[in-house]
């Protein structure tokens, strides 16, 4: 940009309209408030070069506490897969020790069934003794 406006000031200046003092000042005028530009124009990319910076930073910052999270996540679906196996298997005994108490009292009712029909046969064998 600065080239641009030199070279159009050189031949401004290099023109004979331009030869009265007026014109001259002005060009000058018209010369620096293009170098202030071209150093607005310098202090905005700048700026805009350093929040891009921070953008950047932040977004950094972002995907870590990201990957930090779904880290922590995946420990927890572990532990959570892990419970459910427990409980699983948990569910599994429980079931096998219904599976053997139900063996048990079927057990229990056949040997009382068993005692009932002794006591019977007894107090048969003993009334037929004792009508004999």
């Amino acid at each position: 940009m600065r080239l641009v406006t030199m070279a159009a000031v050189a031949a401004l200046l290099a023109s004979p309209a331009l030869a009265d003092p007026i014109a001259r000042e002005q060009a000058k005028a018209d010369f620096h408030q293009a170098q202030a530009d071209a150093a607005k124009a310098q202090l905005q990319k700048d700026d805009a070069q350093a929040q891009a910076a921070a953008a950047q930073d932040n977004a950094s910052s972002a995907q870590a506490q990201a990957n930090a999270s779904q880290a922590d996540a995946s420990a927890l679906q572990q532990q959570a897969d892990a419970a459910k196996a427990d409980a699983n298997s948990a569910q599994a005994q429980a079931s096998a020790s219904q599976a053997e108490a139900d063996t048990s009292l079927a057990q229990a009712d056949q040997a009382r069934a068993n005692r009932n029909a002794a006591i019977d046969r007894a107090e048969a064998a003993r009334d037929a003794v004792h009508n004999n």
